[in-house]
């Protein structure tokens, strides 16, 4: 069995060596967490919140040290590790262990219908089992956190699957788990490549939650799909920011800055493309331009964190230079090669090309223009992904009727990116973005099982049903009272009361249920 070697991408050092998981013992994984989710699913939400109170301290003890290892192995500034990943982590924690009890309470359901009232139903949420998490390397202890947080306390086991390439950020958040004191074999992470999260899938877990590219997602729903394996999948972006002409240039083009740049551009969130209103594009470009000349490579810039992602900037540039797109700026990688210097692209002929369509999740960003509101929109829209786009203008109410017709699961407005780690609202996409969504409470009932339970409303004091056998004029008479009550306004229903509760009493006294 080989190991995976977790190595800085910046300096090529190898930062640990990681035994890979053997595909034939994830039958054993699976029942030790089936073991050990019977005992933590009866454990109260109560004792749950503590743990993950543990877990948050854990936390912050080791903050400089998850930071360090963070940028060691993904490769972004410690600075973007801890302002991006870890504060967003902890901020995650204090939502839901304040939320959980609410949400997680059982739930009365009110009938509206006065017939139905001589019953009652409640809504329970139950943990569905042991699920899978299957994470990124892009931001490799935020987006697996999020999920093995709302899976655990929701009284789960969880097998977790990490990117290959951020082993080592797993191993050690999952130390941070077991200082916190959580269950022997509730959390159990597993290491390997591709093989091995398909093998995952055929162990049936209860539910499987990926975060990553597309093709990837359309394969694991697919194999899901045999075993009827509910998937929530957060996937790929190429997202707009829409500059409207009453923009303030200085704080439009620091957030273009920031949203395509920070992670060196991995983001599934990050702005790839601008379209910036044609009175004011060309003084847009060169205040941006002006902007990033000014940024360090070395120390704001992150590096490439995989090999893989090199070959598909080259590929989208070659492109642009194949249709004589004008790069802007960059269109290089650094000297040693770790990094692609920050790229804008613009010129005719640029919203199709592969570096406005495909996603490039990188250092890249294409520009184009529009002339009217309709015409941004249009663009925008005009794309497979729908992540999240952004408006910035002085007109909120335009953005906000903007923002409604945007297909994105997600509008920002005057701001970019940055609610991917903001817990009280919903993160998810449309189209080839994927579905499901993470955080907000929706975070936490992705992960249980709402089961309905309807009950006499007094006990055993109960009836035969209206709509029982045997079938007859009467019932007949009732129901179609009682359909008639559905017509007209008020005054009209308070006239045909006396009908439908003389057509009630004749069912009653005439028809006996079976």
């Amino acid at each position: 069995m080989s190991n995976i070697l977790c190595r800085n991408p910046r300096t090529g050092v190898i930062l640990n060596e990681i035994p890979k998981t053997p595909i034939e013992s994830l039958p054993q994984v699976f029942e030790r967490a089936a073991r050990a989710q019977q005992l933590w699913s009866k454990v109260s939400l109560k004792q749950r919140i503590r743990k993950m109170i543990h877990l948050r301290e854990v936390l912050c003890r080791r903050l400089d040290e998850m930071a360090q290892v963070i940028h060691e192995e993904n490769g972004k500034p410690a600075i973007e590790a801890i302002a991006c990943e870890l504060v967003p982590s902890m901020e995650l924690i204090s939502y839901y262990i304040k939320i959980a009890p609410k949400k997680l309470k059982n739930k009365k359901v009110k009938f509206r219908n006065p017939f139905m009232n001589y019953r009652k139903s409640t809504v329970v949420y139950q943990p569905m089992g042991t699920v899978a998490v299957i994470s990124p390397w892009n931001y490799p202890f935020l987006l697996a956190f999020g999920d093995l947080v709302c899976a655990l306390l929701a009284g789960n086991a969880v097998v977790f699957k990490p990117s290959e390439h951020t082993s080592f950020v797993a191993q050690k958040m999952h130390e941070l788990f077991e200082e916190a004191g959580f269950p022997v074999d509730i959390l159990q992470t597993v290491y390997g490549e591709g093989d091995l999260g398909a093998a995952i899938i055929d162990q049936k877990p209860a539910k499987v939650s990926f975060t990553g590219s597309v093709a990837t997602g359309k394969a694991i729903m697919k194999q899901a799909s045999q075993y009827l394996i509910p998937v929530c999948l957060e996937l790929g972006g190429k997202d707009a920011m829409i500059i409207l002409p009453d923009a303030n240039l200085d704080y439009a083009t620091s957030a273009a800055l920031w949203g395509g740049f920070t992670n060196s551009g991995q983001a599934c969130a990050s702005t790839e493309r601008l379209l910036v209103h044609e009175s004011i594009a060309s003084a847009f470009v060169g205040r941006l331009k002006e902007k990033l000349e000014l940024l360090s490579v070395e120390t704001d810039i992150g590096v490439c964190t995989i090999e893989k992602q090199k070959h598909i900037y080259e590929e989208h540039l070659a492109d642009a230079k194949k249709r004589n797109l004008e790069i802007l700026l960059g269109g290089e990688f650094s000297s040693d090669r770790t990094r692609l210097l920050p790229t804008l692209v613009s010129g005719q002929g640029v919203e199709d090309s592969k570096i406005y369509i495909e996603e490039t999740f990188g250092p890249v960003i294409a520009i184009t223009t529009f002339k009217s509101v309709r015409e941004a929109i249009e663009k925008a829209n005009r794309s497979p992904y729908g992540l999240l786009a952004s408006v910035i203008t002085e007109n909120i109410s335009l953005a906000e009727e903007i923002a409604l017709e945007l297909q994105v699961g997600t509008v920002t407005i005057n701001e970019v990116l940055f609610t991917a780690g903001v817990p009280e609202t919903p993160w998810g996409g449309m189209k080839d973005s994927g579905f499901g969504r993470k955080h907000s409470e929706n975070g936490l009932y992705e992960y249980v099982n709402q089961k309905h339970i309807n009950r006499p409303r007094y006990g055993i004091l109960t009836f035969k049903s209206w709509w029982w056998y045997p079938y007859s004029n009467y019932q007949k008479q009732f129901f179609h009272a009682w359909g008639d009550m559905y017509g007209g306004g008020m005054l009209d229903k308070l006239l045909k009361l006396p009908h439908l509760l003389w057509t009630m009493l004749q069912f009653l006294k005439n028809e006996p249920r079976l």
